[in-house]
């Protein structure tokens, strides 16, 4: 009888996780959904803008200090991240916080005035989900809000725990760009240099 009942409370218990689990996978793949279509909504916006602003002459702002920005949507967004061979196009928003990343990656520290940006996004498929598909030597292009494009190539990628964001904070390269794992207990990170005649 005790075995019969310790039985049915582990199919229970099985049960019951095997649920959690799938509302959790159901609650992610949502919430990638609706930050696809921000994201693709802004890089919309932007390039809209940007051809405006083009044909009238006008500059973008720049901020004592920061990149130069303008505002879409109540987000100062900085420019277009492109990773050909992974499938990325992106606008970029200024100063990260959690409700910012719900609609695209953002820039987490650094500038490319000080050859030091530090670029971070959801690893959702329609953010950087396909980071880790980058290899050394691969090219990549930061497009700012001037319309100037930026060109760079992979140098190294790494996996690195949480805890290890002094290596991506200290970068010694003038881009990098990190994610989450699938598992989310990691980061994956792109490190980025000038290509040659830039």
């Amino acid at each position: 009888m005790k075995r019969k009942l310790r039985g049915t409370i582990l199919i229970v218990l099985g049960l019951a996780l095997a649920f959690s689990g799938a509302a959790l996978y159901g609650r992610y793949e949502r919430e990638a959904a609706v930050a696809g279509q921000n994201a693709q909504h802004l890089l919309q916006e932007l390039h809209y803008d940007l051809s405006q602003r083009h044909l009238l002459g006008v500059e973008a702002e720049a901020p004592e200090g920061q990149m130069p920005q303008i505002m879409l949507d109540g987000y100062a967004l900085l420019g277009v991240f492109t990773a050909e061979e992974a499938g990325i196009e992106l606008p970029i928003i200024e100063n990260w916080n959690y409700e910012k990343l719900k609609h695209s990656p953002c820039r987490y520290s650094g500038s490319l005035a000080e050859g030091n940006l530090v670029l971070l996004g959801h690893n959702y498929a329609s953010h950087l989900g396909n980071l880790s598909q980058l290899e050394v030597g691969d090219s990549v292009t930061f497009t700012d809000i001037t319309g100037k494009i930026h060109r760079f190539c992979v140098a190294e990628t790494a996996t690195l725990r949480p805890e290890q964001v002094q290596a991506v904070e200290e970068s010694p390269y003038p881009l990098t760009v990190f994610t989450c794992t699938p598992s989310g207990k990691s980061r994956f990170v792109v490190y980025c240099e000038a290509s040659s005649g830039q």
